[in-house]
This record gives structure tokens, C-alpha cells and sequence, in this order.
């Protein structure tokens, strides 16, 4: 009998990575890792819990060893965060992360990118991953970092690396609330998005892909073609079936498309024009 893969999940007491290594841990090897105190009675029943921060390179690469796959879900995830809140962890963290997978010798290494990727293309357009990156926020940019790191090491380092650009992860439920308008476009619910992860785990393609991360909604700014081709990928969900008031839902935010984030660089370039007088 072939031993499961041993999967390591950065930022391990988080939402998404504690609700998947419930629902997967009696089919993979897990090691969960997470800053110290951050992890509940629960997560040991899961697999190894390691505390580490991602700006620590060592304690990271101590954390690999025998690992198989390393699926990156650690760091700043607040779109409207401040760039003093997002390099130590989704810039440092993430070359932490990466470069420790390398050392150890790991299989995959699989990426937690955003759709905050592309939300700066227009509303109505649809984006494929062969298309340009066009950030948001700084957030944004910073998991377009992560993107072109892994397709740097793919390329010289022989790891493969998969980057799941994430929509709105939320539960269906959700989808009720007059307020859900802006998610509908982006959704992806939790069993999908732990059904894509689970067939990037187990697939044994290599070099660098990227796929869109989202359910199987109607009207959508990411396109799962990829995903389904190369994946066999069948979300369960589409958020303008499961909201079936989706259409108050639009009025009562005066469209589908996200509000205005507040930018994570203006604090800066404000700070610099008032110290040189502009």
C-alpha cells in the first residue's frame, strides 16, 4: 500500500487550511504551520503542528524536511493592507517559504494566490491565466510576487509550482444575504476550492501552471476551462444558483463589481510629499 503524501499547509490555523485539513486528514500526511499560539486542540488531531514564523528561514526549512508538497496559505490577506504590513510576510514569508521547499527537496509546492491579481482589468472583462497580471491593491501585488517566484524556480530549480488564484471563499449561506452582491462574481465555495486542492495534490504534472479558484458560477471574471480540462474539475456550486435573490442583491449594492479598496500605498507617498514640501 502506497503511504499518503506528506503535505505541509502554511498558515495552518487559518480558515481555509484548518476547514481542508479536516475534511483531508486521514488521506494525507499533514504538518500544519502557523505562528505560535494560533493553534487549537483540534489542529493536533489533524497532523503535525509546527509554530514558526514565515520571516524565520530557518525554523521554515527545519519545518520541510521529508515534506512532498508544500501548499502556501500564510500571510497578510487583507486587501486594503499597508505595504509596512504586507513585505515581512506575503513578500519575505513567501521567498521563505519557497526557498525552504527547494532546499528540502519537496515534489510541489502549491501557491494560495488571490483574483486581487486582476481586479485591476475592467469590471466586465473576463481574465485567463495566460492574461497579464493587472493588480487591485498592494496586495495584489504582492501575489503577483508569489506568481513569478514560482515560475522562477520552476524553471531553474526543477520544483513544480501551482498558483490557485482564489475568489471569495465563503459559504453558501452567504449568498443569502442582500449584501452578497459583490462576492457572486468571484465566489468559490469551500468544497470546491478543497476539491481543486485536492487534484493539484495528487496530480503529478510538472514545471508551473496557474488556475483560476472558483466555483462554477454563470457570470464569472475568472474562467475554469483550465481547470476543468487539466484537472477534471466539477464545482458543485454557482453562486447565482444557491443566491436565488441575487438580483436585490445586485440593486441593494448597485452592482456586482468590488468597492473601491483604499490603496496600501497612499500612507507612504503621502508621508514622503509632506517631508519634502509637495
Amino acid at each position: 500500500m502506497t503511504a499518503p503524501r506528506s503535505v505541509l499547509i502554511t498558515g495552518g490555523a487559518g480558515n481555509i487550511a484548518t476547514r481542508f485539513a479536516e475534511r483531508v486528514s486521514g488521506v494525507y500526511d499533514l504538518t500544519l504551520l502557523d505562528l505560535p499560539g494560533r493553534f487549537t486542540e483540534a489542529h493536533a488531531a489533524w497532523g503535525r503542528l509546527v509554530e514558526a514564523d514565515l520571516t524565520d528561514l530557518e525554523a521554515v526549512g527545519e519545518a520541510m524536511r521529508g515534506i512532498d508538497t508544500v501548499i502556501h496559505l500564510g500571510g497578510e490577506r487583507r486587501p486594503a493592507s499597508l505595504w509596512s504590513t504586507l513585505l515581512p510576510v506575503n513578500i519575505v514569508g513567501t521567498y521563505n517559504v519557497v526557498a525552504a521547499a527547494v532546499a528540502a527537496g519537496c515534489r510541489h509546492v502549491i501557491y494560495g494566490s488571490s483574483v486581487h491579481v486582476v481586479t485591476g482589468y475592467e469590471p466586465q472583462l473576463q481574465v485567463r491565466e495566460t492574461d497579464p497580471v493587472r493588480p487591485g491593491d498592494l496586495y495584489g501585488v504582492t501575489k503577483c510576487f508569489g506568481e513569478a517566484l514560482g515560475a522562477y524556480v520552476a524553471a531553474t530549480e526543477g520544483v513544480s509550482f501551482t498558483a490557485l488564484r482564489i475568489g471569495a471563499f465563503q459559504d453558501p449561506e452567504r449568498l443569502a444575504d442582500d449584501r452578497a452582491g459583490w462576492m457572486l462574481r468571484d465566489y468559490c465555495a469551500p468544497e470546491d476550492l478543497f476539491q481543486l486542492l485536492a487534484a493539484v495534490i495528487d496530480a503529478d504534472r510538472s514545471g508551473f501552471q496557474i488556475y483560476n479558484a472558483v466555483s462554477g458560477n454563470r457570470f464569472s471574471r475568472l474562467p475554469i476551462d483550465k481547470a476543468r480540462a487539466k484537472l477534471d474539475y466539477a464545482p458543485a456550486y454557482d453562486a447565482f444558483e444557491v443566491a436565488a435573490p441575487f438580483r436585490n442583491a445586485i440593486e441593494a449594492v448597485g452592482g456586482v463589481d468590488d468597492g473601491p479598496v483604499a490603496s496600501g500605498m497612499r500612507e507612504d507617498v503621502e508621508r514622503i510629499m509632506s517631508s519634502t514640501g509637495k
